[in-house]
């Protein structure tokens, strides 16, 4: 097989896993749960209508240069080409640098350089390019997961994301100013993007794993704090990742708060842990008494966990429960205000936080029940008149009613068995 061949073969393959993954992102939208508002068609038809590189290409629908920058002097050839290069770095495709539409969502943007340009002058070119590449990837991945049904996760990670490309841009503005002073040369404009740079490449790294993941929820939750651990050796790089996955975990801890504080599940887009079977009722709890109304009403979806949080998860799981058995016997449950966790690598610190819950849950519910419910006492009842606390009751009471109990059972009176109980309770020496 041919260097062609192969090429065609995996474009074709990468197709065919982006069309099946868009199906099941299609499919997840369909089964999430509650209404939400669809963003409206004009929004997708209007392809201007975006941050990114002009959806039906760029290089299509802008008039090509005239002239060649091989037949420009030196500098107005790097005029040209910094001009070129601030307008691709916010998603606006140059006269002399032109744009190919990536192959498929998670595929890098190509770009087209001036054949004629000076070779010099080219190689400072193909540095910054990377950068206008990353931002493309960003940007796109930004509109993507602002839409409803990708969840709150991936709405708070973009939203993260959206301030520091606007911080970017102000970075862009400041260097287009500089080129109009006549203040900008490549050279210059290197050595003011490198910052931007390494961030904006973490960002695509960031946008690359969890659009090839098809995250959402817990599981972008994962892939971030899988990031941000890797980076222990650069602090600035590991800050970077952690206000982001910061940012991305506040609305899932939001949601925990209010499970294991209040016993409630809020999750709008089923992309929580905790997911509640309103279909299950307790109805039949007067029929049937066994514990599967707890066991089914209340489960946990191990793809939503969080990696940083399944060690605890069980935990999480009953923390609620016991906060919701204690409501459901007409008694007040949980706290009125709530302490929203913070993500840290660190994990102590929100661990406690959930243990402490689970414990007043605990103590909550064994209080209803022993000290309330008076447990203790059933118990000793149910020993004094089960388990043979007092043997000369049951010695007294078969004595007494032998001859009733010997007769058919249709013949016996209930009533008189109980009489007879009653008189065995009375002659008894011992007290209840």
């Amino acid at each position: 097989m041919s260097a062609e061949e192969l090429g065609e073969l995996m474009g074709r393959l990468e197709t065919v896993t982006t069309a099946l993954k868009n199906r099941e992102r299609e499919k997840m939208r369909m089964t999430v749960e509650g209404n939400f508002p669809e963003l409206p068609s004009w929004l997708f038809e209007r392809s201007y209508l975006t941050a990114d590189f002009h959806r039906e290409g760029s290089s299509s629908s802008s008039s090509p240069s005239t002239v060649s920058l091989g037949t420009l002097p030196l500098d107005l050839q790097q005029l040209s080409a910094v001009e070129d290069l601030l307008y691709l770095m916010v998603g606006v495709e140059g006269r002399f640098i032109k744009t190919e539409s990536p192959a498929n969502e998670s595929a890098p943007r190509k770009f087209t350089i001036d054949k004629t340009l000076d070779p010099s002058l080219r190689n400072l070119v193909e540095r910054v390019l990377p950068i206008c590449s990353s931002y493309s990837a960003v940007v796109r991945f930004i509109e993507e997961k602002s839409t409803f049904y990708e969840g709150r996760v991936n709405q708070a990670l973009s939203a993260a994301m959206r301030g520091l490309v606007k911080e970017y841009c102000v970075v862009v503005a400041q260097l287009e100013h500089q080129l109009r002073l006549g203040q900008l040369s490549l050279q210059k404009l290197w050595y003011y993007v490198q910052p931007c740079s390494a961030s904006l490449s973490v960002l695509e790294r960031i946008v690359g794993t969890v659009t090839r993941g098809s995250c959402r929820g817990g599981k972008t939750l994962t892939a971030l704090h899988s990031i941000t651990t890797g980076y222990i050796g650069e602090p600035r790089t590991q800050e970077l990742c952690l206000h982001l996955t910061r940012a991305a975990c506040h609305p899932y801890f939001s949601s925990l708060s209010q499970w294991i504080h209040q016993g409630l599940v809020h999750d709008p887009y089923s992309e929580f842990m905790v997911r509640e079977h309103e279909d299950i009722r307790k109805d039949r709890l007067h029929a049937e008494y066994n514990d599967s109304y707890w066991e089914r009403r209340y489960t946990v979806l191990q793809d939503n966990i969080p990696s940083f949080l399944e060690s605890v998860a069980d935990k999480i799981l009953c923390s609620g429960k016991y906060l919701n058995v204690v409501r459901e016997c007409g008694k007040e449950s949980g706290t009125a205000s709530l302490q929203i966790m913070q993500y840290s690598v660190q994990e102590r610190g929100y661990i406690e936080q959930i243990e402490a819950a689970y414990s007043q849950a605990s103590r909550r519910l064994l209080d209803l029940i022993l000290v309330e419910k008076d447990l203790p006492g059933y118990l000793r009842s149910i020993k004094h008149y089960f388990l043979l606390d007092q043997g000369d009751l049951f010695v007294h009471f078969m004595d007494s009613a032998g001859d009733e109990l010997a007769r058919p059972m249709a013949d016996i009176l209930p009533t008189r068995l109980e009489s007879l109980l009653e008189l065995a309770l009375h002659t008894s020496p011992r007290e209840l």
